[in-house]
Parts: C-alpha cells; structure tokens; sequence
C-alpha cells in the first residue's frame, strides 16, 4: 500500500491495486434489493482465503476507485516538514495538505504562531 501511495504513477497504481485484488475470484455488480434498482460491487474471495486476502481486496478495489473517481493526483505525502505520513485526498475540492489535519495540521499553525510570537516586533513597546 505504502508503496503504491508513494509513487502515485497511474500505471504503478492500477497495477499495484490490480495485484491486491488478486485473492478475489472477480468483481461484479448485483443487484441491491435495499435500495430499488441499484446495483452495488461484489467481490466474492476464494475459498480458504485469509484475513490478510481479505484486507488486500478492500485495499485493492479503493485504490482503484480512488484513482478511477478522483485521480492519481489526490495520492500524496503529508504537507508537515516533520511527517512521514501520505493520504489520499477525498476532498470536494481537493486541497488538502496533511494526513491527519488536527495533528499534522494543529502542529504547523502552532509552531507558526509561536515563531510570531518569538519574532521582534519592531520597536513596539511590550504589554
């Protein structure tokens, strides 16, 4: 997963994504009696499949819809100099800049506003 995130390729991803979904025996849309005449994915796994098979899948199929839906421009790292984190950016407008805005992001303003704070404030008189 890492990997494919880290190199946000559409090919690199589409093939990467592809492999993920190997434990399953096909995707296919049926039919959704909850909801009238919709239909919805079902990617049955193959006998004696694994937990670990089936969180490839899951994986998988996001990853392809994320690329299919938003594109592979919304796969990338997280904006905080100290962070090693990425994220797919699912956004409407598709803006954002860290993994975990109220960590990654809190961290930045406050290291701002402090750096404000320690700055001279030419020749103003301190309160």
């Amino acid at each position: 997963m890492r990997d494919l995130i880290d190199h946000p390729d559409r090919d690199h991803l589409v093939a990467g994504a592809t492999a993920l979904t190997s434990p399953a025996r096909g995707a296919t849309l049926i039919p959704n009696p909850a909801h009238g005449h919709r239909t919805r994915w079902a990617a049955p796994l193959r006998d004696g499949a694994t937990v670990a098979d089936a969180l490839s899948l899951i994986c998988g199929i996001g990853i392809l819809g994320a690329v299919h839906t938003l594109g592979e421009q919304r796969f990338r790292p997280c904006g905080a100099p100290t962070c090693k984190g990425v994220f797919i950016d699912t956004t409407r407008p598709g803006r954002r800049r860290y993994c975990m805005p109220g960590l990654c992001g809190n961290r930045i303003n406050v290291a701002n506003h402090r750096a404000r704070q320690a700055a001279p404030r030419g020749g103003r008189s301190a309160r």
